[in-house]
């Protein structure tokens, strides 16, 4: 560019027919290079933009650290007074989500045992183990296997009582009947286990108000078991209302009772039956 300057200051020289160089030609030599050096600065911005483009694509390509995931549930140890609920309304669930957490099929807890708290959503199933991704990391857990069902002790079965005498009256055995107030009278019979006429010697003792009387069986002019009691006029305690008790004893000096009481009312003759009949004890 110098050389070109030259030749045209030299064929400029020529042309206007000066002999000698000129200041001017010198001027314009200055201002052709000082054009040269802004075109220079001009460039330089345009290609700096490259690498501002380069810088704002690296972040982008890097995705975000993500934010911890709370734990959907906690560990808490049974303490002494505690219960499911108490322990439910302290963490606010239920206890039926501790149940359903922990594989609980009743609400008994022991002290000291470890219980998993659902927190969160409230999850009803263990969460999965956690899986180490890199040696550097702290080692899995190993689960907590589910809790077994506490178990009640089975209690025996009770015992059927055994009967408390041998003898029982044969429910609605008792024939009832009139005889026109001529006398009071209670008849009646004993059978065996087999349902034949009682053999042996009973004693059967009647009370009747303030009366007593005992009859034993095995009189050989007597059918076998059958037991009888008469009350004659006029004897006072005929008359008016009282109550009648037979019943089958050991003996008449040791009247311990073979079975329980028949009681019943009697009125007087002139009001109701007072011949009662058909009476029959059992032996079991």
């Amino acid at each position: 560019m110098l050389l070109l300057g030259s030749l045209g200051c030299s064929l400029g020289s020529l042309i206007v027919g000066e002999s000698g160089p000129t200041p001017t030609p010198t001027k314009s030599l200055v201002s052709t290079f000082t054009a040269t050096a802004t075109h220079t600065a001009t460039a330089t911005p345009t290609e700096t933009a490259t690498p501002v483009d380069t810088a704002v694509a690296i972040p982008t390509d890097t995705p975000p650290p993500s934010a911890t995931p709370t734990p959907p549930y906690t560990t808490y140890v049974v303490q002494p007074g505690d219960t499911l609920s108490s322990i439910a309304a302290r963490f606010d669930t239920t206890g039926q989500a501790i149940k359903d957490l922990n594989g609980l099929t009743s609400d008994i807890i022991n002290i000291g045992q470890e219980l998993l708290i659902p927190s969160g959503e409230n999850p009803t199933s263990p969460p999965p183990s956690p899986t180490s991704t890199s040696s550097g990391t702290a080692p899995t857990a190993t689960p907590r296997p589910p809790q077994p069902a506490a178990t009640s002790t089975p209690r025996p079965p009770t015992a059927t009582p055994e009967p408390s005498h041998p003898y029982y009256y044969v429910d609605g055995s008792m024939q009832e009947g009139h005889r026109g107030c001529s006398n009071l009278g209670v008849e009646g019979r004993i059978l065996g286990a087999a349902g034949n006429p009682f053999t042996g010697e009973v004693t059967v003792k009647w009370q009747l108000g303030g009366y007593t009387d005992y009859w034993v069986t095995g009189d050989p002019i007597e059918e076998p078991g059958s037991f009888k009691f008469n009350i004659q006029v006029p004897n006072p305690i005929y008359h008016g209302a009282k109550t009648s008790t037979l019943q089958i004893v050991q003996s008449e000096a040791n009247p311990v009772p073979l079975s329980e009481p028949l009681t019943w009312q009697v009125l007087d003759c002139t009001q109701g039956p007072e011949f009662f009949s058909d009476i029959i004890f059992r032996h079991r």
